[in-house]
């Protein structure tokens, strides 16, 4: 139930900088929706250590915004562009198909 309401909260603090960057907010309880999400305002290119706060300030403390990072960087939809650091390239929408 924590992780629920931990996404509820990430989602209203997220809503307010969606409608500043003209992209729709994230729909509720979905994660792979907050992935396009965050990965649309910041033009489609995330480094780990952006990804990693990015879950720590939605609440998901230091284990599972890591593990997050983790699942995320494994996902089909996500380019390892480069690994020192480590930045990601989401393709997954048509806002960041390109």
């Amino acid at each position: 139930m924590r992780h629920l309401h931990l996404t509820c909260l990430a989602i209203l603090v997220l809503a307010r900088t969606a409608a500043a960057n003209d992209r729709p907010p994230p729909r509720e309880n979905d994660p792979d929706d907050f992935v396009r999400y965050i990965f649309e305002v910041n033009a489609c290119v995330l480094t780990e250590a952006q990804l990693l706060k990015i879950y720590q300030d939605a609440g998901y403390g230091l284990m599972g915004a890591n593990n997050a990072v983790i699942a995320v960087s494994n996902r089909e939809d996500i380019e390892v562009l480069d690994r020192n650091p480590f930045r990601y390239r989401y393709y997954g929408s048509d806002y960041c198909g390109f």
